[in-house]
């Protein structure tokens, strides 16, 4: 999607698990762009319109698709959220990108949070998950996708029309979101650690600790749960990446002068 008006740069997307494109159009794609930025979503592999066969995708592989995208773009700044945070992570130490910016993001030292909320919800649904080598399972149940996604209720059926975007999940790239850290990101890199008050995979303690890790405040989005892209609070996330893009990113500063691809 491209800028409208005076062009600040090139934002690329990266989508958590179960997820795809789907949940960075309605709002932060046509909003980003209306503020002056060129905007590019990726399907990683198996996800979405890609292909692939998402059985055997790795984080590795992620990564690799997201690197081949942001080879085609001029500075892109990264922004990745829940599992995408970690392969913006891993793609932000392989390539050099103009900032890194972190959504509700799978922490350095892997999402054992967001594990140990599975198994106090339903432990029975890792057991399903290890048996048929797929994250879906976990989804599949829209109760529990309503509490740890969407932090309402199993009756509160208020965000079940994302519900139906939800898919399959590699459980290598499960595996990898465990143990496949980062390397240390590149001195000197613009990078926003952004979190939700009401993210019941990566609470607010992960939030804080992961951004005392990248050496930077943390900023969280009040009322928000951990599908921030669409919750009825994503406008105050879109605003606080927007902030941090203008005062930390100088290409996407008002008035700036950035280049055409």
């Amino acid at each position: 999607m491209d800028a409208e008006g005076k062009r600040r740069g090139t934002l690329l997307f990266v989508h958590g698990a179960w997820s795809s494109t789907w949940y960075w159009e309605p709002h932060f794609m046509p909003f980003f762009a209306a503020s002056g930025f060129d905007v590019v979503a990726l399907d990683l592999r198996g996800h979405g319109r890609s292909d692939g066969k998402i059985r055997w995708a790795t984080i590795d592989g992620y990564v690799a698709d997201a690197a081949a995208v942001a080879a085609t773009l001029e500075d892109p700044v990264v922004v990745g959220h829940s599992m995408g945070g970690l392969v913006a992570q891993h793609l932000a130490a392989r390539r050099p990108v103009a900032g890194l910016a972190l959504l509700a993001s799978v922490p350095p030292w892997g999402a054992w949070s967001a594990l140990w909320r599975v198994v106090r919800e339903d432990p029975a649904k890792l057991l399903a998950c290890t048996l048929a080598f797929d994250l879906k399972p976990i989804v599949a149940d829209a109760g529990l996708a309503r509490r740890i996604l969407y932090s309402r209720s199993p009756a509160d059926k208020d965000m079940d029309a994302f519900l139906r975007h939800l898919g399959s999940e590699s459980y290598l790239a499960f595996l990898g979101m465990l143990f496949r850290h980062p390397p240390r990101l590149p001195a000197g890199l613009p990078r926003l650690v952004l979190g939700a008050e009401r993210d019941r995979l990566f609470p607010e303690k992960t939030v804080r600790a992961t951004a005392r890790r990248l050496g930077v405040e943390p900023q969280i989005v009040a009322e928000a749960s951990h599908m921030l892209t669409v919750e009825h609070r994503w406008q105050d996330a879109a605003d606080a990446l927007l902030h941090w893009l203008e005062r930390e990113v100088p290409a996407a500063r008002p008035g700036s002068s950035a280049g055409h691809r």
